[in-house]
């Protein structure tokens, strides 16, 4: 019998209590459970101890740097920080190459706004089929969360986006 399934269905109970259900020494196998957080020994009683896991956690504010840097850069720095695939490293260079680099640049990040994103994707559906304007507004988003995550803007004017993925 599985003594660890027995105690989470007791919560409860003496050494006695469940060696008369198993009737056999599981004294080993308390001891064992009990190393390993399983089970608490408070008042003569063995419980049983939930494991709660955690349903989310919270992330520390990254520190603003004080320098302005351009997306153009922030974008390069991004694709080469990150280990892609050859076939999306070639996605990537073309939607910043004919899209994103002709609309943002020369911008500093920090200049970068809502509205703006928003005729970006205007201009982007007007353009291209709606699959390649999804994925140069994901992209933009991805490196615009990569931006305030390293701390080189105050917030994220991406946040609030709602694009329309296309599959």
């Amino acid at each position: 019998m599985n003594i660890e399934k027995l105690a989470k269905h007791l919560k409860e109970f003496t050494l006695d209590e469940i060696e008369m259900i198993v009737e056999c020494d599981c004294k080993p196998e308390l001891e064992y459970l009990f190393n390993e957080g399983k089970i608490a020994f408070e008042q003569g009683l063995y419980k049983y101890v939930e494991k709660v896991e955690k349903t989310f956690s919270l992330f520390k504010k990254p520190e603003l740097k004080d320098e302005k840097i351009l997306f153009k850069d922030m974008a390069t720095h991004y694709i080469t920080s990150r280990s892609l695939s050859k076939n999306t490293l070639k996605g990537y260079k073309s939607l910043l190459k004919y899209n994103l680099l002709l609309y943002f640049g020369e911008r500093y990040l920090n200049e970068i706004s809502y509205e703006m994103i928003v005729d970006f994707m205007q201009r982007m559906k007007e353009r291209y089929r709606p699959k390649t304007a999804s994925n140069a507004v994901t992209l933009l988003g991805s490196i615009l969360k990569s931006a305030f995550l390293e701390g080189y803007i105050k917030t994220n004017p991406y946040y609030g986006v709602k694009n329309s993925k296309c599959k």
